[in-house]
């Protein structure tokens, strides 16, 4: 399955973050979200693709940026 930027994008929308966009860095490591938001993130995640996600990929390095986020899905999902 492929994923895009605007479906991690819409991640952050369904969980209230509008705020966090494909521009925004260093999203663990600056405090910008918590393991909270973190989870809520996993919730959609599940949601979307019909599956869990193995806990293996829920690292803080994973959810730094979209990008990394768009990566770590097409590993988990594929």
């Amino acid at each position: 399955m492929q994923i895009n930027l605007k479906d991690v994008q819409q991640f952050f929308l369904n969980i209230e973050r509008a705020d966090v966009d494909e521009n925004t860095q260093n999203l663990v490591s600056e405090d910008i979200i918590d393991s909270i938001d973190i989870m809520a993130l996993v919730a959609e995640i599940e949601k979307f693709f019909g599956a869990p996600l193995k806990a293996e990929y829920i690292n803080p390095e994973n959810f730094e940026n979209l990008e990394n986020i768009k990566n770590m899905l097409m590993k988990a999902y594929n």
